[in-house]
This record gives structure tokens, sequence and C-alpha cells, in this order.
């Protein structure tokens, strides 16, 4: 954030870290709204439009080498309205605006740079443009005088350009030719995954490699479901891969964002929420099923860096940690051999810099990025604690370094993969006080989040800023629905039922059957976009399918199941037309398919309940929901195990559609019992 006693601009009024980051850029900067919409039509300007967000390194870099030059502000402000939007507040906005660069055969990253019509079409654009023509690309000086020139002399082609880019971005998907979605596409698709998998250091691919939550949360549901097909086998690979590499920060808990190296060594050193929680879970998941004690280390140091660094003082988490510090990449987390030989004592020196991978010359830029990529082995006892002590004496001393820039906004759908994340560590570590600050984060947001009688998508400052997107109530939903089946409180899926009467009646499109992702009164979008893909986060329309799916039996509401069933018909032909892009469909598609649930018999009071009920949580698929009922309390007469619920004692019946097993008293036995 800026703390310059320069002049400031319109920017200064926002609460986004990122806007505020450049409220003293000489760039006359408006933020998207009527404003900055009005002034280009009435100067029959175009629109210089800038998305980024506050950890982007790239948009620190081209901030410094434009947006703080004055000469490249004079040529942007006399010829354009400049819109600086921050994606993560706005991932509407982002997305409308970054479909546009693909449809011009762009590829796409961040800062983004497009340039609209007045009436906010886009007629071409671009990322990142350097001060001087390289890398093959053309300097940002140049293009903003080309631009301006075309825009005064070729009207027409801007009007070309505009028009084919917006029927592109407008028209529905092509009609597959493909059959549905069916186990046999399924098994293809996970084989097609597996093989794209690096055999030696995991994730999908070389270099660059992200965390890849979604794909892997399938791989391992879809193990769980039919274990013995070696399907988790890339699962763990990854997961070891990352918890031991320089991706993972093992001073301070969390992953980066992505390496930009196969083996996971270097990262791209921001840190963001929603990695983090995705991480968190499904290594709760894994941790569920087969215990091991790095994983608990990894649940309880990550988790423990989310309620120490990541809280806001409302209560929330806040969004990121930037990339940099002092002006420099990595500067917080990277050591040199000196510094550690000053901290630690001789026998723990020599210890510490063999297992991290510390020497003279660095293993990255003539500095050290701490890992255990060849040293992954637990060892001793002693040693490990050792090694515990000069982590904790590190991790002092590096507390009082400059931290990289905090974006402390809070987002509603970061927050709620938080609150299940927690909820997940809660149950794998068995430790109640996480459980209490995930259900407090999750009144919160209900809190915080709301104004109006709407959710909205972002928080800082005591000020809501823009409207909900159809992934904050997916995921809201989701957590709340974590929420009752860790608490067995049925408040939770009273208030998730409201949550999704509010998602139909604002975002669900009834003639195609799919939920867009900005609501339908918003008014500064060319296209309300619909989307079947995951992105860094689950996809909402494939997570409202298993929301859906829930409430229904919840709720025994069955226009649920069938709004469910109209959401996944929209979505099957963007699976079978890619379904390398649309794996939380996928395990959508196994939720509809399989329907398991587990019926909890029983009071809390009773002898075995507890014990029953953990082991129900373990049981961590996304496939199976829990569902508490009392010895007396009738089910619907369509529920499987409707009569058979006056029995002796605590019991669970496992469901699958439509049959039901005989009850199981023991909580060994569940676990068992081939379903995981």
């Amino acid at each position: 954030m800026s703390t310059s006693t320069a002049a400031k601009n319109r920017l200064a009024k926002e609460t986004s870290p990122y806007l505020l980051q450049h409220d003293t850029n000489p760039v006359d900067w408006f933020p998207w709204g009527d404003e900055a919409f009005n002034e280009a039509r009435t100067k029959n300007k175009p629109i210089l439009l800038s998305i980024g967000y506050a950890a982007c390194h790239w948009c620190h870099v081209m901030a410094h080498e434009s947006f703080e030059d004055c000469a490249v502000a004079e040529l942007m402000n006399a010829h354009f309205v400049n819109i600086k939007v921050d994606r993560e507040e706005r991932p509407d906005i982002d997305r409308v605006y970054m479909d546009a660069l693909h449809v011009m055969g762009e590829q796409g990253g961040w800062p983004l740079t497009m340039f609209l019509t007045p009436d906010l079409k886009p007629f071409w654009g671009g990322t990142y443009f350097p001060p001087q023509s390289k890398f093959g690309r053309p300097s940002f000086s140049h293009v903003l005088n080309e631009l301006a020139r075309i825009w005064q002399t070729e009207p027409e082609k801007i009007t070309t350009n505009t028009d084919a880019l917006l029927d592109r971005l407008s028209a529905p998907p092509p009609a597959s030719s493909n059959p549905d979605p069916d186990h046999e596409l399924l098994e293809q698709m996970i084989q097609q995954v597996i093989g794209a998998v690096d055999a030696e250091n995991g994730g999908i691919g070389r270099a660059p490699k992200f965390p890849q939550g979604p794909f892997f949360q399938l791989l391992w549901s879809v193990h769980q479901s039919h274990p013995g097909r070696g399907y988790d086998a890339p699962v763990w690979l990854t997961m070891n891969k990352i918890s031991q590499g320089g991706i993972y920060d093992h001073l301070g808990g969390g992953i980066a964002r992505y390496a930009v190296d196969e083996k996971w060594l270097v990262p791209h050193f921001e840190k963001m929420l929603y990695d983090n929680a995705q991480y968190i879970t499904l290594l709760c998941k894994m941790q569920n099923l087969a215990p091991n004690e790095l994983f608990r280390q990894r649940i309880e140091q990550s988790v423990g860096w989310l309620i120490s660094d990541m809280q806001t003082p409302e209560g929330l988490f806040a969004s990121s940690y930037d990339a940099d510090s002092e002006g420099v990449e990595g500067k917080y987390y990277c050591w040199s051999e000196s510094e550690i030989n000053d901290l630690l004592t001789n026998s723990t020196r020599r210890l510490f810099c063999e297992i991290y991978d510390v020497s003279g010359e660095g293993n990255w830029e003539h500095t050290n990025i701490l890992n255990r990529t060849d040293h992954p082995d637990q060892l001793p006892d002693a040693d490990e604690a050792l090694l515990a002590q000069a982590r904790e004496t590190l991790m002092a001393y590096r507390r009082n370094r400059i931290a990289p820039g905090w974006d402390d906004k809070a987002l509603t759908d970061w927050n709620a993969l938080t609150v299940i994340a927690l909820l997940n560590a809660s149950v794998t570590l068995e430790d109640a006080a996480l459980e209490q600050t995930a259900l407090a984060t999750l009144e919160k947001l209900q809190t915080h989040l709301r104004a109006d009688g709407r959710l909205h998508h972002s928080f800082r400052d005591n000020q809501v800023r823009s409207h909900a997107t159809a992934d904050d109530y997916a995921l809201l939903i989701s957590a709340h629905l974590t929420a009752y089946e860790v608490t067995l409180d049925r408040s939770w899926i009273e208030q998730a039922g409201k949550l999704m009467d509010e998602a139909i009646e604002h975002y669900l499109d009834p003639d195609d059957g799919a939920f867009s992702m900005a609501p339908k009164d918003a008014t500064d979008l060319i296209v309300r976009d619909k989307y079947a893909n995951d992105d860094v986060t689950p996809n909402a329309n494939a997570t409202m399918v298993i929301n859906l799916w829930k409430l229904s039996a919840y709720m025994n509401k069955p226009n649920y199941q069938q709004t469910a069933e109209a959401v996944f018909e929209w979505l099957k032909p963007h699976m079978t037309r890619n379904p390398f892009a649309c794996p939380t469909a996928w395990l959508a598609f196994t939720a509809l398919a399989e329907q398991t649930q587990l019926v909890l018999v029983g009071e809390p009071e009773d002898e075995n309940f507890t014990s029953l009920h953990q082991a129900c949580l373990k049981i961590s698929s996304p496939n199976r929901l829990i569902m508490q009922v009392s010895r007396d309390e009738e089910l619907p007469a369509d529920h499987p195990a409707s009569g058979k619920t006056g029995l002796d004692e605590p019991a669970v019946f496992l469901c699958r559609n439509q049959t039901c097993n005989l009850p199981v008293t023991k909580a060994e036995d569940l676990l068992k019992s081939g379903i995981h």
C-alpha cells in the first residue's frame, strides 16, 4: 500500500490493497464504475483497463516501470480513460476480459491489459508490456501510441474487432456430439490425468507447477470410492513432494502459489489463501485414511500459519501475502549460509544445513530456499527435535525482517474454503478449538459480508465491495453443509437452504439451467458468464450440483434434486468436450451416480455415538453425506432407511441408491466396511 505523500488519485477512496498500491501513480486512474464509463463516453476516449492483484509480481514490475513513469502516465491520460481493477475483488470482470484475450488468441496472465470502447467492448489486449521492446513484446509506449492512432483514424477496424469478439463471447458453447458422461469416460479422464503427472516429482506436467487442488481432490475421491486401482499413487507422490519442497514454507507453514521449476524447489513466493485451504483439506482426507507424521505436521503448521498470520482483526481471513519484500522477490523467505551460521550452534547448524539444502553458493540466485527434497524421510526423534528448535530460532529472526505486503481483504469464497479446511483439520487433529474458530468464521461471513439483504464478495475496513458471485454462494453453502456434518446442528442446514434459495433466485438461468457467475441485476458487464471448468478453486456449477443433492436429502425438497440434475445436464457437454478441464464436475457426476448416505441413528449423549460420528467424518469422500436422526425420528417414506431407525443403540446405515446395508454399531467396523 502506498505511503507516499504525493498527490493521490481516485483510487485513494477504495478499500482494495491492490488499488491503494496505485493511489499515488501519476496515472489518472478510475475505479471500475459509472464515473469512468461516463468520462469515456463524454470524451469519446477508449478505456485502458488494467487488472491485477496485490500479490502479483509482474503487476508490481509493470507498475514501477510504466505506471509510476510520468511520461508514460502522460500518454495514458491524454489518450485513454484508465481503469484499475483488483481481479480478486471483481473476478467476474476479470473472467470476461480474460476470456476476450483468449478469443484474441493470446495467452492469459496478469497484469491483464485490455483496451475497450466506451461501452466496455474489448478490441485489443495483452498482459505485461515492458518499457522498451523485449521478450518479443512491443514497448508499452508503442502500444499506447498505436492504439490511440487507430482509435482516431481507423474506427471501422475497432468496430469490426469488437463485433467479432462480442459475438464469440456471447455465443453458447457448441453442441457436443460426444456421449454423456459415464464411468468409462471418467476412467479415461483419470488415466489422462495420471499420464500427465510427473512420475518423478509429482504435479501436472513440467515447469511451472501449480498445486492443482481440484485435480488431486478428484483422484483421491475416486480412489476412496474404488480403492486398489492406483489412483492414489500420484496424489501421495505430489503431496509428499510439495510438502518437502521449497514451495512449502518450512518455517512459517503454508505453500506458495506455484513453483517455477519441476522439482517444486523455487516458488513464486506469493502465498494465497485458497491454495492453502485446499492443501490442508486434501492432507486431512489423506491423513484420515492413512496417518503419517509428515502430513500431521504439515496440517498443524499450515493451520497455525492461517490463524497467526492470515486472520484479520474481524476474525475473517486475508487473501494473500505478496511475493516481494523491499522490492525483491522472495527476500523475506531466503537465507544466506552466514545468517544461519550466526544463529545456530555448531552441531545444529551442520544438521540443519545438510537436511534443508543450505550452502555457501546457495540453491537459487546465490541464496538458499529451505527444502527437504533430498532428505524427505523422518529422522530419529532427537534430530527432529533439534531441527524444530532451529526452525523456531530462524522464524523468530525472520519475524524481524520487513514482511511482504499483506492483502487483508476478506473474500467470501476463499474464506468458505478456509472454513472447510479448518473443520476438516478439527476432525483430523481432534482439535475442538479449530472447530470453534471455523464456526465463528462462518458466522462472521454472514455478519460482515451481507448488506442490503444480499451477500457480497469482498470486505475490508468495515465496508463490503462488489456483489457476490456464484462461487461465493457455492462454496459458502458447502461450508455450511460441512459445519452440519461436523456439529450435527441442523441450523447450518437451514442457513444453507436460505443461501441456496437466494442463489437460485439471483444467479440461476432458467433457460439453460446453469448458474451465472454474476447476478441477474449486474449492469456493468457486457456478458454474464457461465462456466464449467475449474480454475484455482472448485467450479461453482459443479459444486452447486453436490450442494443441491445434499440439501435435497437433508431437507426433503425434491426441487433441489431436480435443479441439481438440470445444472448437471448443462455441465455434460463441457465435461465430455474437455474432461481434463472439469475435475469438480466429475466429482459431481460421482456424487449423483453413487448417492451415498451415512444415516447416523442415535443421540449425541448415547454411548458410542461420538465414536460412530467421528468414524463417519473420517470417511471423507465428497460423494457421501452424513445425516443424523434420533431413534424416534421418522425419515421420509421414500428414504431407504425409513422405518429402520428404532434401534436400541447408536448405529450407522450405509445407504446407496435407495438401498441400505445392515446397521453398523461399532466405529471400527464402519471404517473397515469398504467405503472410504
